[in-house]
């Protein structure tokens, strides 16, 4: 009975650390489509809790992007370079977060947007995130070819009453 017992249990650890290999390459797949010159990192533990939207709950990872190779002028005197922040939260709760963005709709700064899902990921930024929140035309086009980049692996789908982040 032991050795069945014991099989079972190896085989359980080996299934769930599997998992966590297959979503980890998911997310270097995020990385590894990035243009020249932007750099990557992936967090999954420790977040900054200036990298969550408010009271949106733990991701499963971060991924930030920056571009050291660009930069541009945000509010007069500040020099900054292009970046993004992507919170990367299971697919299974979608509908959840899609509740959550569409209550939160109603703030005006700092809101959660829907940027997109993949098949295991539904992905949430803020306009905070996004080139440190600037939009003018040079930042957008700065940053306009990671956008594009990631579209090759992120979809944007409709659901009623959900805002998707605008990358146009």
């Amino acid at each position: 009975m032991k050795p069945i017992l014991l099989f079972i249990i190896s085989l359980l650890i080996a299934l769930i650390s599997c998992e966590k290999e297959e979503n980890k390459s998911n997310l270097t797949e995020l990385c590894n489509v990035r243009p020249d010159g932007w750099e990557c990192e992936i967090i999954t533990d420790d977040f900054n809790s200036n990298d969550l939207p408010r009271d949106a709950g733990k991701p499963l990872a971060i991924i930030k992007f920056k571009n050291p190779e660009r930069e541009f002028l945000r509010y007069h005197d500040r020099i900054v370079n292009p970046s993004l922040i992507l919170d990367l939260y299971n697919i299974n709760q979608k509908h959840e977060l899609i509740d959550f963005i569409i209550s939160q709709q109603v703030f005006s700064w700092c809101i959660p947007l829907y940027y997109g899902e993949t098949e295991d990921y539904f992905i949430i930024t803020s306009p905070c995130f996004v080139n440190y929140g600037a939009f003018t035309e040079e930042a957008n086009s700065l940053i306009e070819d990671l956008h594009t980049s990631l579209k090759s692996l992120i979809v944007v789908k409709e659901y009623d009453g959900l805002i998707p982040f605008n990358t146009n």
